[in-house]
């Protein structure tokens, strides 16, 4: 699979389905990056991760844009949208809907990713939920 492909399938089978087993070995063990802060990740964290969204916006869904890669690095551009019918990080459900643009930066070793970066409207998303920043 090409890094472009692998950037793709974690959007619509790990992020919208909930499936991570097409690239699970591409995502061993990584650095994510967002909002000047880092983490260490693997697929079993991610994976929470995304099942925490999942509980909190039932219908959410990443609908890529465009994916460009060149040498070791991918990009992707995609939009979130949901609606917030669960609790998420100490807000009750809104019933509100979200739409935020995405930019993602892939790193790669190989066929695996060492280290991704998220960009997003923090701003934004907490406008859409009625929330405060």
């Amino acid at each position: 699979m090409d890094r472009a492909s692998i950037v793709r399938t974690i959007f619509d089978e790990g992020w919208n389905a909930q499936q991570f087993d097409a690239v699970a070995s591409a995502l061993s063990a990584f650095q994510f990056h967002i909002g000047g802060k880092s983490q260490t990740m693997d697929i079993t964290e991610l994976g929470a991760i995304v099942r925490s969204w999942h509980d909190a916006f039932p219908d959410l869904r990443f609908d890529v844009h465009a994916v460009t890669s060149s040498d070791d690095v991918a990009a992707a551009h995609a939009t979130l949208r949901g609606t917030h019918l669960g609790p998420w990080k100490g807000l009750a459900p809104t019933g509100r809907t979200i739409e935020i643009e995405h930019m993602f930066f892939f790193r790669f070793d190989g066929p695996a990713i060492t280290d991704v970066w998220e960009l997003l409207d923090r701003s934004l998303l907490a406008n859409q939920l009625g929330a405060t920043t």
